[in-house]
């Protein structure tokens, strides 16, 4: 990779990074003439079962990750939306996470160390293969969420955890009006025991995965038998429960999917994600769901430990219908995929600040590297 980075260096060509390409549409469209291609760099470098971490290739998928550390009794809780065909390189590079990020937190907290070549071609080691590794600047949380604009990430070491010897998921109802609803999320995240995954359901979306058309909330319980028998008896006391399928996080992580396949066309959905404060969580789900009632084949889901609900929208929907979406005072709004002619007018740069152009002219002076994926740099 570093020799593909010296040449276009060269040749001022820019280089367009990708995986295996399952979501490769996501970002703001890049100014890119080649693409440098992760696919084939897969494998396994270093697997330590007795450390809980190993070490791979930044090709390697998230589903191979998986197969081969249940080997051996562990997993990577690392459960982004889409496809486990995705590699662990774009999953990092795009900071992506899931319900799981209850628990076990996001894509930063489960990174330990990387490796990865710069825009000018220098490789470049960040963290360790220890858990305990805080020494110097921490280029692996740098890294994380930078969609490739700082360096192409060739290796990733992971921290691993001990499967659950038992596990079970449950729905519980969740009231439609914001007072029942806040204290129907409380009362579930102030019960006795940490679920693996807390994530609140809009009715089509419960529909969409084969649960009641419901507003509802998932919770995924994990542990020894004890203590999920424990933590089972302690929703119970809460009432409105009931056992689902373990197979609903599986439809849930790929919801995405299933919208694009019901399109007329086939698009790609509008993917957002609206972030504040845990407390706030009631609040932004009323007011979006009021906006996306009138939206037909949406989906809204939310963990609210995190404070992120996270709206799936049609490509089709107008434009002011998804500017009604993030125009809340007090709160982050990310898009995951946007239309192409929408990024300059809902979110034209996240670069336009002084520190952020400073750091992305560090490591890619030439702008070689996803040029544009982020915004302009002015």
């Amino acid at each position: 990779m570093r020799e593909l980075v010296l040449e276009s260096l060269d040749a001022g060509t820019p280089l367009r990074i990708a995986g295996k390409s399952t979501w490769i549409d996501a970002g703001r469209p890049v100014g890119a003439e080649r693409i440098a291609s992760l696919a084939a760099h897969t494998g396994v470098v270093e697997y330590t079962p007795g450390d809980l971490t190993i070490t791979v290739k930044s090709g390697t998928t998230l589903g191979d990750i998986e197969r081969i550390s249940s080997e051996n009794g562990q997993w990577l809780p690392l459960d982004p939306f889409g496809s486990r065909d995705g590699t662990i390189g774009a999953t990092i590079a795009t900071g992506s996470f899931g319900p799981l990020a209850h628990a076990f937190g996001r894509a930063r907290d489960l990174v330990l160390g990387l490796e990865f070549v710069t825009g000018q071609g220098k490789v470049v080691r960040g963290g360790g293969k220890v858990v305990k590794n805080v020494a110097g600047f921490d280029l692996v949380r740098l890294m994380t969420g930078s969609w490739g604009t700082l360096g192409i990430i060739t290796e990733v070491t992971l921290r691993l955890y001990s499967l659950p010897q038992s596990s079970v998921t449950v729905s519980l109802g969740a009231a439609d009006s914001e007072t029942a609803l806040r204290q129907r999320i409380d009362s579930i995240l102030s019960s006795p025991g940490i679920p693996l995954a807390v994530e609140l359901l809009d009715a089509d979306t419960a529909s969409m995965i084969g649960l009641s058309d419901k507003q509802q909330i998932l919770v995924k319980l994990g542990g020894n038998t004890a203590a999920v028998d424990a933590q089972r008896a302690a929703l119970q006391s809460l009432g409105g429960i009931r056992e689902v399928e373990p197979e609903v996080s599986d439809r849930l992580r790929n919801i995405e999917e299933k919208i694009m396949g019901d399109a007329p066309d086939g698009e790609p959905p509008v993917v957002l994600r609206l972030s504040s404060l845990p407390q706030h969580v009631a609040h932004i789900w009323n007011s979006a769901r009021n906006i996306m009632s009138g939206i037909a084949g949406g989906a809204m889901h939310a963990t609210p430990s995190l404070g992120i609900v996270r709206c799936i929208i049609p490509a089709s929907t107008p434009l002011d219908t998804i500017e009604r979406m993030v125009s809340w005072p007090q709160t982050t709004v990310i898009f995951e995929r946007l239309r192409s002619s929408a990024w300059r007018i809902l979110s034209p740069t996240v670069v336009n600040n002084a520190l952020a152009q400073r750091v992305k002219r560090a490591f890619d002076p030439d702008n070689l590297l996803n040029p544009g994926i982020l915004g302009p740099l002015e």
